[in-house]
């Protein structure tokens, strides 16, 4: 099976909005704080110790390639982890976006990947394929059903409104369109997430399996 991931674009930003081209629907996107930025601009090879993209404290920890401002990974286990300069805080609203897929179609029972966050090195809550036991081929977040949205063939983007809240009680909507084109987050989201535990994350993981 393969997995690739195109440019990370992820904004995490405070207030209403993000200041990214995948978001529509909102007023206030020049005023957003761009807090978390990668897009994979590296020369190809490997991507450990790969250090570009703002918001992040010290370098990419990878078993991953970047290929043409791309990270993938091809069969096995491959993932990319980071630290972040500042964790969540315990409330406000963050606006997520980044771009996802499969190359085809992931077998049933035997695959996951996406983007995974982090608590002191804990795996928290995935944005993607959550390995679930039907239903790889849709995206999917911890503690929600499948948002109906291919995860292949080729890129989708995915723009995530997370709620902040401290303990387990932050919530995530998630809304999917087709990867370079605005995603429109005026309607109903795609799939909704609740009691998560996000406030504090403080790395990130990307790929998977």
């Amino acid at each position: 099976m393969k997995v690739k991931i195109h440019h990370l674009r992820s904004a995490l930003a405070s207030g209403a909005a993000l200041t990214c081209a995948s978001l529509l629907g909102s007023a206030a996107l020049s005023k957003a704080e761009v807090l978390v930025f990668e897009d994979f601009s590296y020369a190809n090879g490997g991507l450990n110790g790969r250090s570009g993209g703002t918001g992040f404290s010290g370098g990419w920890t990878s078993s991953s390639n970047v290929t043409a401002g791309v990270a993938t990974t091809t069969g096995a286990e491959s993932t990319g982890t980071r630290s972040l300069s500042t964790p969540f805080a315990s409330s406000g609203t963050l606006w997520l976006s980044f771009d996802w897929g499969y190359s085809s179609q992931p077998a049933e029972g035997d695959s996951y990947g996406g983007l995974t966050f982090y608590i002191g090195g804990t795996e928290k809550f995935l944005i993607g394929n959550t390995w679930p036991g039907s239903g790889h081929d849709v995206w999917r977040m911890n503690g929600s059903g499948s948002s109906g949205a291919l995860n292949y063939s080729g890129m989708k983007t995915g723009v995530a409104r997370i709620t902040l809240s401290a303990g387990a009680t932050s919530s995530v909507e998630l809304w999917v369109g087709p990867a370079g084109s605005p995603v429109d987050v005026s309607g109903p989201p795609l799939a909704t997430a609740t009691g998560r535990e996000l406030a504090g994350v403080d790395g990130l993981r990307i790929l998977g399996y």
